[in-house]
Parts: structure tokens; C-alpha cells; sequence
């Protein structure tokens, strides 16, 4: 820092002492840094929101040292060397205990006449306790509330996203359409406190014989999609892998007297076809449907 600059700074830190008062009592988060990053000052709420002891732990610090991920700050500062006058962004920020909160930051640049930067200051406002609000609300809006897997409502998001991706990379998808057989009877003959126990079970089953970048559906009532990324002929493997995972698990629930049994339609969809995924999950269907009747006639 230069002569000028800190002689900037120090005069900021022993302004007025009303603003000092107001610096110091205001419950958002305040803190002001050097041009390289190091924080001249923070006022109480940011101690505490940080988690440090007292401010002497902070003075001196990378503000850089908090960043959960280093781009945002990169972003922040690239903005500022822009001519920005002021950056309002939300990041996430490693607290003394390792805790990670977000917070909503507004920074602006004090400059001299010369428009050289003399300081930072800025303020942070805990977002963290609305963040999970949203990314709760997001996730229940996009996954079926009794099993935890992906619904109807974010399948069209998925097939736009994977759909891109695989012509993208030239890797076909392959597609499981999945009924569970014989539900109504054990929704009749047993309540649907049990069938819903028999579709926690089968959809645990799924997730267990699936990738982590794969997609669990719940399609309809009984009725599960599997969508699998970037396969190369491993469908059936997989198919075969659901079955004697599903028949390992048996019984299902305690009260059941046979053994529940899925039908599965398998379909493919080529990054290079003209055709729209649709056509290949109707085709899936289709497949579910004629083994579904097959195993009703046995």
C-alpha cells in the first residue's frame, strides 16, 4: 500500500465517531481490505458471523483465505480492474470452525483522484438459513416426496439437459421403463401402507443398481424411468443387475405372501437420431407393456 493510501485508510478507520458508532453497531456484516486483499477492518457483526475471536484474529487476513471458491473473488476483482464502481454477488465463505456460509456481498472500490484503488469496503448479509429454504423447496419440487427420486416435473428439464450432452459427446442413452407388477393387489389386498413401503423398496433397489449421474424417475404410481448416461451397451447388464437385486431383497414387506417382481421395456436413444427422445421412451413403454402381459399370462 502506498503512502497516500494508507494515510486513506487510517484517516477512514478514525472518522467521525458517529459513523465509527454506526460501523460498529450495525448488524450486517462490514469489513473494509487493502487493494491486495488484507482487511484493514471489520466491525462486530462480521467477527461474529465469521467466527473469530476479536478482530485483531482478522486484521491482517486474505479476505481470499475465505473463499469457498476462489473464481468468485477472481470475478469480483476482475470487475472492479473493469471500472466497476460497485459488485454485489452471492459466494459462499469458510467460517474459523470450518462452518460454510453464504452470504449475499456488496463491494465497492474507493479510489483516488487519480483513480487508483486506496481500499475496498463492503458489507455481507448471512444468506445461508434462505439458501436452504430455496434449495429445499427446489428439491421438492423436482423429487417425489415418498421415495426421493426425480419426478414428472423435472424429467423434461433432464431430457433438454442429457439430450445436449450426449450429442455433444456422441454417447448414446439407454432408457428403462419399469412397472411394478401385481401393485394393485397389494394395494387391495394389503393397504397402501405397504404399497408404499413395496415403492420405497423398489426405488432403493434402482438407485442401488445405478450410477450416481444416472436418473431414478418415479414416471407414474408404479411406474419408475431409468435414464442411463453415456452407455454403451450396458442396459441389459443393468436390467439383469435391478432383477437379482430386486429378488435378493425379498420380501419386501413382512405381510407380503409372494414376491414382489418388476417388467422392464428398454429402448436407446442415438445422439445422431433425428428423432426426439420422446420417441424412444415411448418406445421403452411399449417394451414394459408387452413383458408386463407376457408375465400375466404365465
Amino acid at each position: 500500500m502506498t503512502e497516500s493510501q494508507l494515510h486513506e485508510s487510517e484517516r477512514w478507520g478514525k472518522s467521525d465517531s458517529r459513523y465509527r458508532s454506526l460501523f460498529d453497531s450495525l448488524p450486517l456484516g462490514l469489513y473494509m481490505t487493502t487493494p491486495d486483499g488484507r482487511i484493514l477492518d471489520a466491525n462486530p457483526a462480521l467477527i461474529q458471523m465469521l467466527g473469530y475471536p476479536d478482530k485483531q484474529a482478522l486484521l491482517g487476513m486474505r479476505a481470499s483465505d475465505f473463499y469457498v471458491n476462489p473464481a468468485d473473488r477472481d470475478e469480483q476483482r476482475a470487475q472492479f480492474r473493469k471500472g466497476v464502481a460497485t459488485h454485489n454477488g452471492e459466494t459462499q465463505l469458510r467460517c474459523l470452525d470450518g462452518r460454510l456460509i453464504w452470504v449475499r456481498d456488496s463491494c465497492r472500490a474507493i479510489r483516488d483522484r487519480a483513480g487508483e484503488v486506496l481500499y475496498y469496503e463492503g458489507s455481507l448479509l448471512d444468506i445461508t438459513e434462505q439458501k436452504r429454504s430455496r434449495e429445499k423447496l427446489l428439491h421438492m419440487a423436482r423429487h417425489d416426496p415418498l421415495t426421493g427420486v426425480h419426478n414428472r416435473y423435472a424429467l423434461a428439464e433432464v431430457l433438454a439437459k442429457e439430450a445436449s450432452r450426449a450429442q455433444r459427446y456422441q454417447h448414446p442413452i439407454g432408457i428403462l421403463m419399469i412397472d411394478v407388477n401385481r401393485f394393485k393387489e397389494v394395494n387391495d389386498r394389503y393397504g397402501h401402507a405397504v404399497g408404499d413401503r413395496v415403492l420405497k423398496e423398489v426405488s432403493a433397489t434402482l438407485r442401488q443398481c445405478v450410477r450416481d449421474t444416472d436418473y431414478v424417475v418415479r414416471y407414474g404410481g408404479d411406474e419408475f424411468l431409468l435414464l442411463l448416461l453415456e452407455t454403451n451397451g450396458e442396459t441389459s447388464i443393468v436390467r439383469d443387475r435391478i432383477l437379482q437385486t430386486l429378488s435378493a431383497r425379498q420380501p419386501l414387506h413382512p405381510a407380503l405372501d409372494f414376491p414382489v417382481s418388476v417388467s422392464i421395456g428398454i429402448a436407446h436413444w442415438m445422439p445422431d437420431s433425428s428423432q426426439p427422445m420422446e420417441t424412444a421412451l415411448a418406445a421403452a413403454d411399449r417394451h414394459m407393456y408387452a413383458e408386463k402381459r407376457q408375465h400375466h399370462a404365465n
